[in-house]
């Protein structure tokens, strides 16, 4: 498969599940690609605003500090392929071309056997995922596509460190109407043993949801 034929194809994929939001998806296509995320130690970024330049200077400081840094990014500005990169390299074409089509075949065997078929931006989180353990990266800058609960980068065990940048409303058809609930659905990526790291000035009405998910997990 050629990086045009990848790119079609991940396109010409749903956009958004149906039904209740769910992560079964995502876990049964990473199951069939031999969980790649359990080989990452992940930095998790999530919020309404600065997570993707938060992302890439996070990415860019562990470079530069010599470790071997994958990262991911939603959206791209250019090139699809800026979704994709180790130390500040995209993914080349042909690499991109290849892990698109083992994926997406693994998608056709779950659809085969009757199970839903993952969305455009599990597939393209699963190539991250599968690319960055297969290139050994020391450290994974994981950006959030849409929240935090359901959100296909939160299938990761646990993060070294989770992010949470400034929250406001955003989504509110898929994350609530009030910052209180859209700060919930952020903190999901919280999970035990990890680093939280809080945007300074986050409105009064996230900071209950955030301690919240940070006790529900024992992290102070």
């Amino acid at each position: 498969m050629t990086e045009q034929q990848a790119v079609q194809a991940i396109h010409a994929l749903p956009r958004m599940g149906t039904g209740t939001p769910t992560l079964e998806r995502m876990h049964a296509l990473l199951n069939a690609l031999g969980n790649p995320e359990n080989q990452l130690k992940c930095i998790h970024i999530a919020g309404t605003n600065g997570k993707g330049t938060l992302s890439t200077m996070t990415a860019s400081i562990l470079t530069h500090a010599g470790y071997k840094t994958g990262l991911t990014i939603s959206p791209y500005v250019l090139d699809f392929r800026e979704r994709f990169q180790i130390d500040g390299e995209m993914i080349p074409p042909q690499t991109l071309g290849d892990l698109a089509e083992e994926v997406l075949d693994a998608v056709d065997d779950l659809c085969a056997a009757g199970k839903p078929s993952p969305v455009e931006f599990e597939v393209v989180t699963a190539i991250a995922l599968l690319w960055f353990a297969r290139e050994k990266c020391d450290f994974v800058v994981l950006e959030t596509g849409l929240g935090g609960r359901f959100d296909a980068t939160n299938v990761i065990r646990a993060a070294e460190v989770c992010v949470l940048t400034p929250i406001s409303l955003d989504h509110t058809a898929v994350l609530g109407d009030t910052v209180g609930q859209i700060a919930a659905e952020k903190a999901a990526i919280i999970k035990p043993g990890c680093t939280v790291v809080c945007a300074d000035g986050q409105p009064d009405e996230a900071l209950p949801p955030i301690r919240r998910a940070c006790a529900a997990v024992g992290v102070d």
